[in-house]
């Protein structure tokens, strides 16, 4: 999933912790202390923390074909299909007809982008996923500077495999990683993690690591066993963010068509009315 950042002014939010809500958040993890983060506790999702569009505009608005279409996909992304209860937010995948900006397109979504953008550190989401021929669930942060990351990314066609990238969208270069599982990711919430710090990036999948990503590698640009090893004797992977980099975290679950990556359209057996099920978002930094 990809889009260009608008020229607008936003928020950042760096190194501030937040106090936690309950005692059973963790205030500090894997060396980091706890920046931001949202229990989805309240009855609606939280405006100060989050657009429910791509702000792709350059007053930050959604008026704009993209900001609510996501380019050439099978929905449309609407408020009302962001909904808070019972401590979730419920990502509702409808099959209705609805038309944006002049796009016309069968089935309806939904979306979270942050307004705080963060450095280095650890991004944990817990979620279910829905399954389905054409369900496209994401979990993913975009950068100031180049830098896409795929903390997850999956076809729900395939249940029991996701997908991870990193992009650099200035290069038009990127690293990838399937993931297999012996389960489902539609039968249970997972806690989906990346960790960047100044030499590599981790992934994990219920505290599990399933990926390491150097900041050096070889000549050849093959990828080094380890991870601090000397810059003087490699170089920097094209794809690797820039240390000054800045990311918003993104929460969505597309709908494909013919031409998307991961899933195609639903079928007949795809199940609607669905949802991607959020339980939390926390940033440690």
């Amino acid at each position: 999933m990809k889009y260009i950042l608008p020229s607008i002014i936003i928020f950042v939010l760096l190194v501030t912790a937040v106090r936690a809500q309950s005692d059973n958040i963790p205030l500090t993890k894997s060396g980091y202390r706890l920046a931001f983060h949202d229990e989805f506790s309240d009855t609606a999702l939280n405006m100060e923390y989050w657009h429910s569009y791509f702000p792709y505009t350059d007053d930050g608005s959604d008026q704009c074909a993209f900001c609510r279409t996501h380019g050439n996909e099978n929905q449309i992304f609407l408020d009302r299909n962001l909904q808070v209860s019972d401590g979730l937010l419920h990502i509702l995948l409808k099959r209705e007809d609805t038309v944006w900006f002049g796009e016309r397109r069968p089935y309806t979504s939904g979306l979270i982008q942050s307004k705080p953008v963060f450095k280095q550190g650890r991004y944990e989401v817990r979620a279910k996923l829905p399954e389905g021929e054409g369900f496209w669930p994401a979990i993913w942060t975009y950068g100031m500077i180049y830098t896409e990351i795929d903390i997850m990314e999956a076809g729900m066609q395939n249940p029991a495999r996701y997908h991870i990238s990193v992009h650099n969208w200035i290069e038009k270069k990127m690293n990838h990683k399937r993931i297999n599982l012996p389960y489902k990711l539609s039968d249970d919430f997972h806690v989906y993690a990346m960790e960047w710090d100044s030499t590599d990036l981790r992934f994990f999948i219920d505290d599990v690591l399933v990926w390491r990503m150097c900041k050096y590698v070889k000549r050849n640009g093959k990828p080094v066993r380890n991870c601090d090893r000397l810059p003087r004797r490699y170089k920097i992977s094209t794809v690797f963010p820039d240390d000054n980099e800045r990311l918003v975290v993104i929460i969505g679950t597309g709908v494909g068509n013919e031409s998307t990556p991961f899933t195609k359209s639903p079928t007949e057996s795809t199940r609607f009315p669905n949802a991607t099920l959020v339980d939390y978002v926390r940033i440690y930094q």
